[in-house]
């Protein structure tokens, strides 16, 4: 996304996005802090800083491309692949149940939650200008395509 939008950034370590963006905002209130990850960072790998970003409450928005699967090393399940979809880890089906990443965030007390497809860009839009307005922690699960590997 970074190599897209012309404004500041950092490309932190697999993961780590969100600790990163609420030290940047806890060090400057002014700034509009965007954090941007996959759905295997945020609900896998690094699960944890999602939930207590959202205990926190911190003035700041996390983005998910939620493809439902580990695109970057060939479509592995990841926690919110579908049951019954055959994938490179899952090669009999997947028969783990899938996340709820809107509930699990609402339950851990974030306030602006949504769901948007990445064919709805005016949709996206309005969802992040919505965020820009209030002084909370947003989380914006982006429903996304993923040509080389999502096969369902």
């Amino acid at each position: 996304m970074s190599q897209y939008i012309d404004w500041y950034w950092a490309e932190t370590l697999h993961g780590r996005g969100l600790p990163f963006a609420t030290g940047v905002k806890l060090a400057n209130d002014d700034l509009v802090v965007i954090s941007y990850a996959w759905d295997g960072d945020s609900y896998g790998i690094w699960l944890s800083h999602l939930l207590h970003s959202s205990r926190r409450d911190i003035n700041l928005v996390h983005i998910v491309a939620d493809n439902q699967n580990y695109a970057l090393t060939t479509g592995q399940a990841s926690p919110t692949t579908p049951e019954d979809i055959k994938t490179t880890s899952t090669p009999d089906w997947n028969q783990i149940q899938p996340f709820a990443p809107l509930k699990l965030t609402e339950s851990a007390g974030c306030k602006y939650n949504i769901q948007v497809s990445d064919k709805d860009l005016a949709w996206l839009k309005k969802a992040i200008i919505d965020w820009i307005k209030h002084q909370w922690f947003s989380h914006i699960n982006v429903q996304q395509t993923c040509p080389s590997f999502k096969k369902w």
